[in-house]
């Protein structure tokens, strides 16, 4: 690699660096806001915020590289045009099929990245991040347990507290416990008032919830009659929360689980997987026509035009992944044809445009012409 051939290397992948932290901070930003939204609301315990969302780093890197790429480019070589840089570059014959060689390094490398988010990384981490929900959902320890909010053990029994001011994570004493336990074919309803209460592990690992000082209420039975009962110690064995888990999603699941599995949905993934890589590589060559600009016209000249390429692809190739989903489409050549249009239609094309074959062709065509002329 030359001199030009490293300046050029190096501003891209600086420029692709600044980009990749801003866009990475915004989107960390906004699934930070998420998570604390579901912790405040108690679906998800407070303690596990930071990993879920450490868990979060590799699926937004997998969006945040083709577009960090595709904008450093366009950002780099349109400030080379601008400054006049690259009519330099051309002068001493700096061509445009070396200059791909270069983008065509940091293609390589981001998408090895991008392989290894995608196919590895991506999907262990969001199974983990299921797996951490529905052990808190299940789990009674993780449970959010705040003053004046009505907490669901399981399929049948709620709590409420009304003052916790005596509570830490040791499960010490809470103050002012109701429990509500609705019919559920084997237990009559009842309702339990107790001054304080104490929460704790025995010997076997099971917790148990122990009332004391309160009064417990059963009623109506088969025969319509109440029951009231005094006690100075109450203890219930709190279960495994019954509640609704979330489910395996097909971005989950390892590649072989994908191939192996048969259905639309887990193929829509895993030609998602297989074209992501190849985005980088579409895009990332379309772009470098476009950011030569002239240099009375600025950097910024062929921004837009860009930006409704970049965005149209990932909106063909969206619509294509849900459709086939949802089994509207065949599932060959399914999200594949995607980058194979926009390939032949935009980056091939695009590179041609004034290179010498292109000059030549479009100079012998000129003069096929003016002779029949």
């Amino acid at each position: 690699m030359n001199t030009i051939s490293k300046y050029i290397f190096k501003d891209v992948l600086k420029t692709q660096g600044a980009i990749f932290g801003v866009l990475m901070l915004i989107f960390m930003s906004q699934t930070f806001i998420k998570f604390i939204g579901r912790a405040s609301k108690g679906s998800i315990p407070a303690e596990l915020v930071s990993q879920l969302l450490a868990l979060s780093v590799p699926s937004m890197t997998n969006f945040m590289l083709p577009l960090s790429l595709f904008l450093a480019v366009l950002f780099s070589i349109g400030s080379f045009c601008s400054q006049s840089e690259m009519v330099v570059m051309r002068s001493v014959g700096y061509s445009h099929r070396r200059l791909l060689g270069v983008i065509s390094l940091l293609i390589a490398v981001n998408m090895v990245i991008n392989v290894a988010c995608t196919c590895f990384l991506s999907p262990w981490c969001e199974s983990r991040q299921i797996e951490l929900i529905n052990k808190a959902k299940s789990d009674p320890t993780m449970l959010s347990i705040d003053s004046g909010k009505f907490i669901k053990l399981n399929g049948s029994n709620v709590v409420y507290i009304d003052n916790n001011g005596d509570f830490d994570r040791n499960y010490n004493v809470m103050n002012q416990i109701y429990i509500f336990s609705s019919d559920d074919g084997n237990n009559v309803p009842s309702v339990t008032i107790s001054a304080s209460a104490k929460s704790e592990y025995d010997s076997d690992g099971l917790f148990w919830l122990t009332l004391y000082r309160g009064t417990r209420y059963e009623g109506p039975d088969k025969r319509g009659e109440f029951k009231v009962s005094l006690f100075d110690e109450y203890r219930a064995l709190v279960p495994e929360g019954s509640g609704s888990h979330d489910k395996v999603k097909a971005s989950t699941k390892s590649n072989a689980e994908l191939l192996e599995s048969g259905t639309s949905q887990d193929y829509a993934e895993l030609q998602w997987r297989i074209v992501q890589p190849i985005t980088i590589c579409i895009l990332a060559l379309l772009v470098v026509p476009l950011s030569m600009v002239n240099p009375r016209r600025g950097r910024f000249a062929k921004f837009l035009p860009a930006i409704i390429i970049y965005i149209s692809y990932y909106l063909f190739a969206f619509g294509f992944k849900s459709s086939i989903a949802r089994g509207n489409l065949p599932v060959f050549p399914g999200i594949f044809i995607v980058p194979v249009i926009y390939l032949f239609v935009f980056t091939i094309p695009f590179n041609l445009t004034n290179t010498e074959w292109f000059n030549r062709m479009r100079a012998g065509k000129k003069k096929r012409i003016e002779e029949k002329k």
